[in-house]
């Protein structure tokens, strides 16, 4: 019996402590969405179509190193080594 009900305890801990949806906004023009713990740890992404028609978008992560920017297609990319060596 004692058993169980730390098994129980324990299962109950864990699904508090899962991932939740924090934000999950989507318009015509733009969408963001954002899963984690408020307060610990966050990732997300959103986007947003410019009046031109184009889509940008960015993924992102929030801890404690801060925020992050994972990936996007707003800024252009950087030349790695091997692509300025091949010029």
């Amino acid at each position: 019996m004692k058993i169980a009900l730390v098994l129980a305890l324990g299962m109950l801990a864990l699904a508090a402590a899962l991932p939740t949806d924090i934000i999950d906004i989507d318009e015509d023009h733009l969408e963001h969405e954002q899963d984690g713990i408020p307060g610990r740890a966050v990732a997300g992404e959103y986007s947003w179509v410019a009046p031109n028609g184009e889509e940008y978008k960015i993924e992102y992560i929030a801890d404690h190193l801060g925020y992050r920017v994972l990936d996007d297609n707003v800024l252009p990319k950087a030349p790695t080594v091997d692509e300025e060596a091949d010029e």
